[in-house]
């Protein structure tokens, strides 16, 4: 299977109204590990329907989520059998998965553990974004790893790939295959360039009803200068190359991204803006959700309701800034008790899902 030609991915889009989707994590899981894992899986999916209803009220659609490599590998068939369970609660609130098959926000391999503890999963300590005081988002000098960074496991990521979208590759329940979250985050530069393109390469294969793409994020100058060399990195650019749909992360100020959008109409393909809201920065509902609606890109935004991942808190980095207000909520719409953190912004979510 090849790309998907510009008039293919149009075709694609032209008909699905507006997507107003979330980046999705239950409140009462602190990883993906304690989503997907056979441990109290029904207790989870009685949160999932809890969230699910009151997304669906604001007019949520579509949910972005990150897939669990060592679930799949250590727990396959209940696995695969609690995806399916999943993507049927999610089919019933009118909601369908965006899944996310690798991730390159991620911490350095000295502060990862060798051994997957599934069961229990560590309490969140409080007041860390991530639920957690060491994250990616410290700043570190030191790369993040991944497992791909070790090749012998590629022949079971390869399996995984195509395991995945081989199985759901022609459900209509999946919207969207992210193949790879924010590639050369973590000071990881183009590590994971290889790996990422075949990753495309093995999807593919799989000749799946649903597009691919992988989300540049880091626009250093809020835009692509596509004159002089593009402002982004190197497996950037290559995922812009790879994508059927053009699909990015910004968390800056609205005059930025409607920059970057004015860039990315090149491309002559979808816009999906995958993961933005930050109150501190100036990135609100108020501002952004119009834009987006306005300019037809579908648009995802950080966070349904807060818990133990603590996303509402800053990221650490921000905490040493001067002149921010780190008071606001830095992600997430509602508390834990689905109270919304601020009603205007829900009131202007259910007006643009009209």
């Amino acid at each position: 299977m090849e790309k998907w030609s510009c008039e293919k991915a149009n075709s694609w889009y032209k008909n699905k109204g507006h997507i107003i989707g979330c980046n999705f994590i239950p409140s009462d899981s602190i990883n993906c590990l304690e989503i997907w894992q056979e441990y109290k899986f029904n207790e989870k999916l009685e949160t999932i329907k809890r969230e699910l209803n009151i997304a669906q009220s604001i007019g949520i659609r579509s949910i972005r989520m990150v897939m669990p490599y060592h679930v799949w590998l250590l727990q396959h068939d209940g696995f695969m059998e609690r995806l399916d369970c999943f993507l049927k609660t999610a089919q019933s609130y009118g909601i369908r998965l965006m899944p996310i098959l690798f991730d390159d926000c991620c911490v350095p391999k000295s502060m990862c553990s060798d051994e997957i503890k599934f069961g229990k999963q560590p309490e969140p300590t409080l007041g860390y974004h991530g639920g957690f005081e060491t994250t990616p988002f410290d700043a570190k000098d030191e790369a993040g790893y991944i497992i791909g960074d070790d090749k012998e496991n590629w022949p079971m990521i390869e399996k995984y790939v195509k395991d995945l979208v081989g199985t759901f590759g022609q459900d209509d329940r999946i919207l969207v295959w992210d193949i790879w979250n924010e590639p050369g985050n973590s000071k990881r530069g183009s590590m994971s360039l290889e790996l990422m393109t075949r990753a495309f390469e093995w999807a593919r294969e799989m000749n799946p009803i649903q597009p691919l793409t992988a989300g540049p994020w880091s626009f250093p100058d809020g835009v692509l200068n596509l004159g002089d060399g593009v402002a982004v990195q190197e497996i950037e650019q290559k995922a812009f190359e790879l994508s059927d749909i053009i699909s990015f992360h910004f968390y800056g100020s609205l005059e930025r991204m409607q920059k970057i959008v004015e860039s990315l109409r090149q491309y002559n393909r979808p816009l999906f803006i995958t993961e933005w809201l930050h109150r501190i920065f100036g990135n609100t509902v108020e501002k952004s959700l119009p834009y987006f609606i306005q300019e037809n890109i579908a648009c995802y935004h950080w966070g349904l309701v807060n818990g133990k991942t603590q996303t509402h808190e800053p990221w650490e980095l921000l905490k040493s800034m001067k002149n921010l207000d780190l008071s606001k909520w830095q992600h997430d719409l509602f508390y834990p008790d689905l109270t919304p953190y601020n009603t205007e912004e829900i009131n202007i979510f259910i007006q643009y899902s009209k």
